[in-house]
């Protein structure tokens, strides 16, 4: 009886100092692998928007998620408080890099764990504290469950993954020559005289591509649908003019009757919107399609959104998805001058009216 009594302090005694003194996981200091040069994982020719046409988010200063998001991202600063990372496989994607120079915050199910058919490459700048817990990468403080160790990477004092002051310096320039670049075709409100039926007919566009489209900042503007036909695919520059330094899109953009949706099919992600460097405060209020080229405005995403997005500073408040827009090539105003340019009234290759919805 003595001895039974003798076991039960025992282990009460136990039971107390580790209620007092709990038990701690002791972190493993760890050197990560060196990244190199973002150059050196992505080799091919991505046009003129570069490897920003590569990631779902590209921020210069600072990315915000706070929704679900399905894609990757490369930004200066990381705030996480949802996951992120392209979940869906199919097996068209192959690899899939983020890049975060400084983390925040950030969740410990943020990306998608790597499977058979494609591998992750995760990278934060050299100030960030990476320990190891239970072979996983630990990034200040917060376990990454769906990392290995050998996915993960870390810049070195003198070098950057990505240098965001040179990518956004070219950015600017691209923008700017997009906006230069002579319009097939411009649209503004009075083109669209059913507003529950507006429609952009790119079918009969011929000349060279891409085909670059002036549409005027008061037709986004409008709360009701418009419609972009491209059924043969061509690469589509939309620029948005006469934006004020402070807009909201409130129209939803429809595209080849597709839906918003996850994928890591990029074939048809032919649609772009340059909303120049005069735009400063940009907010999608509306469910979007086609990347966004903003590289000096602060993004705010309420609505769903399929594409790229480049931008100064990106906040995610909905649900977004990765959709690379196809390479961008261009040689300054070369189209054909027989090209059809007549503005949009009430032609079917215009502005289409019917007594159908929007679909």
């Amino acid at each position: 009886m003595f001895k039974s009594k003798f076991v039960n302090l025992s282990l009460i005694s136990v039971l107390l100092l580790h209620l007092f003194f709990p038990i701690q996981v002791i972190a493993e200091t760890f050197l990560p692998q060196d990244p190199g040069s973002v150059y050196d994982d992505l080799t091919g020719d991505y046009g003129i928007l570069g490897i920003a046409s590569q990631f779902h988010v590209f921020a210069k200063e600072k990315t915000t998620i706070n929704a679900h998001t399905e894609g990757n991202v490369a930004t200066g600063v990381l705030s996480a408080t949802n996951n992120f990372g392209t979940s869906i496989s199919t097996g068209d994607l192959n690899k899939e890099i983020n890049y975060a120079q400084s983390v925040e915050t950030i969740i410990s199910s943020a990306e998608t764990a790597a499977f058979d058919k494609r591998s992750n490459k995760f990278i934060v700048g050299s100030n960030n504290v990476i320990t190891t817990e239970n072979d996983k990468i630990v990034v200040n403080g917060t376990r990454l469950d769906h990392l290995s160790v050998d996915e993960f990477y870390q810049d070195r004092e003198d070098a950057q993954y990505i240098d965001f002051n040179k990518e956004f310096e070219n950015l600017m320039l691209t923008s700017n020559m997009l906006m230069s670049l002579d319009p097939l075709k411009t649209y503004t409100p009075d083109d669209f005289p059913d507003m529950n039926n507006r429609v952009i007919d790119c079918t009969n566009l011929v000349g060279d591509q891409p085909y670059v489209i002036n549409v005027a900042a008061s037709v986004l503007a409008k709360n009701t649908p418009l419609r972009i036909n491209n059924p043969e695919g061509k690469v589509l520059i939309m620029n948005v003019v006469d934006a004020p330094t402070s807009f909201s899109v409130q129209s939803q953009i429809q595209y080849n009757n597709r839906s918003n949706h996850q994928t890591e099919d990029f074939s048809d992600a032919n649609i772009s919107w340059n909303f120049g460097n005069l735009t400063e405060k940009l907010e999608i209020n509306a469910p979007f399609q086609g990347t966004i080229i903003a590289p000096c405005a602060d993004i705010t995403v309420n609505q769903s959104q399929d594409g790229t997005i480049i931008g100064k500073n990106v906040i995610l408040n909905a649900t977004t998805n990765r959709w690379d827009p196809n390479e961008i090539f261009t040689v300054p105003n070369t189209h054909d001058d027989t090209t059809d340019t007549t503005s949009s009234s009430t032609e079917s290759s215009t502005s289409e009216s019917s007594t159908e919805p929007s679909t």
